[in-house]
């Protein structure tokens, strides 16, 4: 009987990719050339993901509070999300659909200009909710992450003009989140509510701006705001690891966007912000006996023992020192905390709370083990990233695309198709080809001989061993690294056949870096000397 049942959700779930791909055959038809590999099985997981996690998301405008298409999350969800949304753009970005891209952006500002409940100069102003559909607006937000995601979309595209029309929205939802959500102004946010979803009370509400029912924000609690009493009790007193970390990523991408418009004194602000922020992580946060983050209660500073997976979030946004990291990444591969079956679980395994399939409470998501992937590689720790691929991927083939497992055996729990699941594209992308998430450094993974990526405007080949063949539409300054290699050698750059000249390179330690011009191909190579 057993078996029945899961070869009938096995024939579902390939009976919904075959029916999406079939019903956007125009838009599998172009996303199989602007986005493809050597590997057929990578393929397959590749059009899946467009057709389950994308194609079937994206909807028409639904005014009045999203004017231009968006993207739905999936599992009978109707609205735009904040986070979830972030990691589908930057998938769907070699697509190259730039007004459909700004349409998605437009309508978080076009919350922000028109909240009726949030005018210019109020406290509120500047809020984008967790997801558009209501009007009025939701009154609480969640993960923020949107300079992040429209860093990544930029890079892709050069899409300058995404960059020049958001930045004031941008700056307008970092000061609202950076002051509505950090009451006792020491750098650390905390989560909030003005209003309940609903059947949800008041505190419920609050935890659905993170992990939903995350067990640190068991205990929460709502208080007033110390200036603004009359406010009511709207703010929680847990100040959240991962809440403070996805911040600190926006306010990152936040240096790099102002210095790519040009606003340097904006850049040079924000990164006193990060210094700031990042202080506070490491003097409050981490646990120097048990090697770990840990999230506080605000009023007294005392650690809420939870071992999750927010710990890990702070490679995500160089917040952790290259000592924590270190620890950081030797406990990832403890199997008896969280290197099980399908890592990374929510919750540690040896955690109280731990449950395998609890909502945020043990089970593993597909987009956070990317994020644990992307902080790893931040800190070169590519050997521990490519593991967490390869299990990911290998779920992928088992049991398709879901928006949670249980981390102990695989089952699927949860949306099928899921938009966000599709980070594990991106994962594929930096992991096993090497294109990191900046999208012009290439850290040569092993056994890279045979290799072939085509990303939108990018082409990237690997012809030997200690070749890399790169085109990009874009001008770059691309950056080549080869991070197994220990002995002495050297690089050489050509293109159309004629080696570029030494002074045009920049070569340090197992790197070499040099600027691309738009549509010309260029072979690096890398020599042992002799």
């Amino acid at each position: 009987m057993l078996k029945n049942l899961i070869l009938s959700f096995c024939l579902l779930v390939v009976f919904h990719g075959l029916n999406a791909q079939e019903k956007y055959a125009p838009e599998m038809a172009r996303m199989r050339h602007l986005v493809r590999s050597e590997n057929s099985k990578l393929n397959t997981i590749a059009e899946q993901i467009f057709s389950q996690c994308i194609f079937s998301k994206l909807f028409d405008p639904l005014p009045p509070a999203m004017p231009d298409k968006w993207f739905s999350p999936g599992g009978g969800y109707v609205g735009q999300w904040i986070w979830d949304t972030q990691f589908v753009l930057a998938a769907y970005a070699p697509m190259g659909e730039d007004s459909i891209i700004r349409g998605v952006y437009r309508n978080y500002w076009n919350t922000i200009e028109n909240n009726p409940e949030a005018p210019p100069g109020s406290y509120r102003y500047g809020m984008i909710p967790n997801f558009l559909k209501d009007w009025p607006p939701l009154g609480y937000s969640q993960i923020p992450i949107l300079a992040w995601g429209m860093l990544q979309v930029y890079r892709q595209t050069g899409d300058r003009k995404l960059l020049e029309q958001s930045f004031p929205f941008l700056e307008a939802f970092d000061k609202w989140y950076s002051t509505e959500r950090d009451i006792d102004n020491d750098g650390l946010i905390e989560f909030g509510a003005y209003k309940p979803i609903g059947k949800s009370s008041m505190v419920q509400t609050a935890r659905y701006e993170t992990f939903d029912y995350f067990p640190p924000m068991d205990s929460m609690k709502l208080t007033k705001h110390p200036k603004h009493p009359e406010r009511g009790e709207w703010y929680g007193n847990v100040e959240g690891v991962e809440q403070t970390c996805f911040l600190l990523m926006s306010e990152r991408a936040m240096v790099e966007i102002a210095r790519e418009l040009g606003k340097k004194e904006v850049a040079g602000r924000y990164e006193k912000i990060i210094r700031r922020r990042v202080a506070a992580i490491q003097k409050k946060m981490w646990d120097q006996e048990k090697q770990f983050f840990f999230s506080l209660d605000r009023d007294t500073d005392r650690p809420i023992n939870v071992r999750s997976i927010q710990g890990f979030l702070t490679m995500c946004c160089d917040a952790a020192t290259k000592e924590q990291a270190k620890s950081l990444a030797a406990e990832l591969m403890d199997t008896t905390r969280w290197w099980c079956a399908f890592p990374v679980p929510t919750v540690a395994l040896t955690d109280p709370k731990f449950d395998s399939k609890g909502f945020w409470r043990g089970d593993m998501w597909p987009v956070t083990t990317y994020l644990v992937a992307y902080g790893l590689n931040r800190y070169g720790y590519h050997r521990e990233a490519r593991l967490l691929t390869d299990k990911i991927v290998d779920l992928f083939n088992r049991n398709g695309v879901n928006e949670r497992y249980n981390a102990i055996n695989g089952n699927p729990l949860g949306v099928n198709g899921l938009g966000m699941s599709c980070s594990v594209w991106s994962m594929i992308v930096e992991n096993y080809y090497g294109l990191t998430n900046d999208y012009s450094t290439i850290c040569v993974p092993p056994n890279a001989k045979g290799k072939h990526l085509k990303l939108g405007k990018i082409e990237l080949n690997y012809p030997e061993e200690n070749q890399v063949e790169l085109c990009s539409d874009l001008a770059r300054s691309f950056k080549i690294i080869y991070p197994a290699q220990k002995s002495d050698g050297k690089f050489s750059v050509s293109c159309g056949g004629l080696t570029i000249r030494n002074a045009a390179l920049k070569v340090k330690e197992m790197s070499v870096e040099f600027t691309t011009l738009p549509g010309k191909h260029y072979l690096v190579q890398w020599n042992k000397s002799e």
